[in-house]
């Protein structure tokens, strides 16, 4: 589930595809994503996206910056898949450290 939001921006349709199917994309590295939100607005000269993306108990966070939307939008998704790889890498580590007791 995505939700969008925006201040002092207008979401076109066009926009509101795009930033759906990066979310798509995310969601096809990692099933365990539950909701999505993404905050559209204009500060001075520039465009700026926060997202915030749940993901079983954590929430990943990422803003970024462009001079027009779509380069923000594409910023902070990329932003948000670095942390998404981490987080990953974190749960595999945390599974593979485990021993059995006998």
């Amino acid at each position: 589930m995505l939700k969008l939001s925006s201040r002092h921006v207008e979401i076109t349709p066009h926009l509101r595809e795009h930033i759906s199917k990066q979310f798509e994309r995310l969601a096809k590295l990692d099933h365990g994503i539950i909701q999505g939100e993404v905050t559209l607005t204009r500060d001075r000269a520039f465009d700026v996206a926060e997202g915030k993306i749940h993901v079983g108990h954590t929430f990943l966070t990422a803003s970024g910056r462009g001079t027009n939307t779509y380069t923000a939008v594409n910023e902070m998704f990329d932003k948000v898949r670095v942390q998404l790889g981490k987080y990953e890498g974190r749960i595999k580590t945390r599974r593979r450290g485990r021993t059995r007791k006998l």
